[in-house]
């Protein structure tokens, strides 16, 4: 039983984290559609993570690409198009983000490379996707994780960030680590990233 309540405590405060974060990078992204400076600042610095991400995830230009929790400035869509050629719904369960989030899209003219729609990640159906990225403010993680597990195709990646390595133990708690294979890790001073590979 008291296994059981540390499982659920865990979980509450990983997705108490994201929920918190979720708000901050709100916050930061729309001030950065609105203010030219902070938005090259932001997006440079989301570049220096990103192109590691690639490479370890080995993202091809024909890959099918999802990104969940793209949020108010799809930096991190942008990113991939640009750096792989690669097609890039993101999704964000926020309907004022997927507004404002296509709106700029449309500015910049990469609506022909990225389509943003509204969504939860815990519903959406992933099974033509061959890379999954999840952002770091994006919660319920675990049954995020858990649709992944029923949805995607042998063989798919999915990249994520954490906070103190807190995804590894809701793999293990909620029995995925014999659906996923953790590949490769990334780490970043306040953050770490995942490679999940999809074993069945």
């Amino acid at each position: 039983m008291k296994y059981n309540e540390n499982n659920k405590l865990l979980t509450f405060l990983t997705n108490y984290r994201r929920i918190l974060s979720c708000y901050l990078y709100q916050s930061l992204e729309l001030l950065a559609v609105k203010t030219y400076f902070f938005n090259r600042f932001l997006t440079q610095m989301r570049r220096k993570y990103y192109i590691k991400a690639l490479k370890i995830a080995d993202v091809k230009s024909t890959d099918k690409i999802l990104f969940i929790g793209s949020g108010i400035l799809p930096s991190q869509c942008i990113i991939i198009a640009e750096e792989t050629g690669a097609n890039v719904l993101g999704i964000d369960n926020s309907k004022k983000a997927v507004d404002l989030s296509i709106k700029y899209i449309n500015k910049i003219g990469l609506s022909n490379k990225i389509y943003i729609k509204h969504g939860e990640g815990e519903k959406i159906p992933a099974k033509d996707f061959q890379v999954v990225f999840i952002a770091i403010n994006v919660w319920p993680i675990n049954n995020i994780l858990k649709n992944l597990a029923k949805n995607l195709k042998k063989n798919a990646k999915i990249l994520y960030k954490s906070y103190n390595d807190d995804i590894s133990q809701i793999l293990v708690n909620e029995k995925l680590n014999n659906v996923f294979e953790v590949k490769d890790k990334i780490v970043n001073p306040l953050t770490q990233s995942h490679l999940l590979i999809k074993k069945q």
